[in-house]
């Protein structure tokens, strides 16, 4: 976390979202280190809900939504609590995505990961046509991805969190982007495969150990 935070400040941002699996530990944890050390950056409290469709955003919460709901169950929660969903990396293949635009505040139109912006194109044309507001994602799972996309957000000086989420809800945003380098696109797969090898390998163990 102090290397995402440090790659965050190098590349000039102002926030950044902490956005975990199902979980806002890791969001916690940031929040923690930028008090501590008194650093310029705005945590935006988030996580990443595996909904009954696919991956959804939640942004602003510091509770947890419960997994598996529908993405609407997800949004009223979300809502309830002063916070925003965004429909994240929707129409990308092997990644839990989504296959439509369920009820959201927002669409992640870039992704810095789709190497050939195919679902990138469509994220934004069906963004467009549900007239929804457009973000960006960088969707680090490294420090040294962090800032590839960006969402530049309207807020006046002593701006809050609050203040952000709203404009994201306003649709007062831009969009400033770099594509993920192959090589490093390639990197992060090879470790994503391997971590999935491993799994399958564990749970073919323990069911191997059971039979015997």
């Amino acid at each position: 976390m102090e290397e995402i935070l440090k790659a965050a400040l190098e590349a000039g941002l102002d926030g950044i979202a902490i956005t975990d699996h199902d979980t806002l530990e890791g969001f916690f944890e940031a929040e923690r280190i930028v008090a501590e050390r008194g650093l310029d950056l705005l945590i935006i409290p988030g996580v990443e809900v595996s909904t009954s469709e696919g991956h959804l955003l939640a942004l602003g919460l510091r509770e947890l939504p419960p997994p598996g709901r529908s993405p609407q169950e997800t949004s009223e929660f979300a809502r309830a609590r002063g916070g925003i969903t965004i429909v994240s990396h929707p129409y990308h293949l092997f990644r839990h995505s989504m296959y439509r635009i369920p009820e959201c505040d927002a669409v992640e139109v870039y992704n810095s990961k789709y190497i050939f912006g195919i679902a990138n194109f469509w994220a934004k044309r069906m963004a467009e046509r549900c007239g929804l507001p457009m973000v960006a994602g960088s969707d680090s799972h490294m420090a040294g991805t962090v800032g590839l996309g960006v969402t530049v957000v309207e807020v006046e000086e002593g701006y809050s969190l609050g203040d952000v989420l709203a404009s994201i809800r306003g649709g007062r945003v831009k969009i400033e982007s770099k594509r993920m380098s192959i090589t490093v696109f390639a990197s992060q797969m090879v470790r994503w495969l391997n971590k999935r090898l491993r799994r399958r390998l564990k749970i073919e163990r323990s069911r191997r150990d059971k039979e015997i």
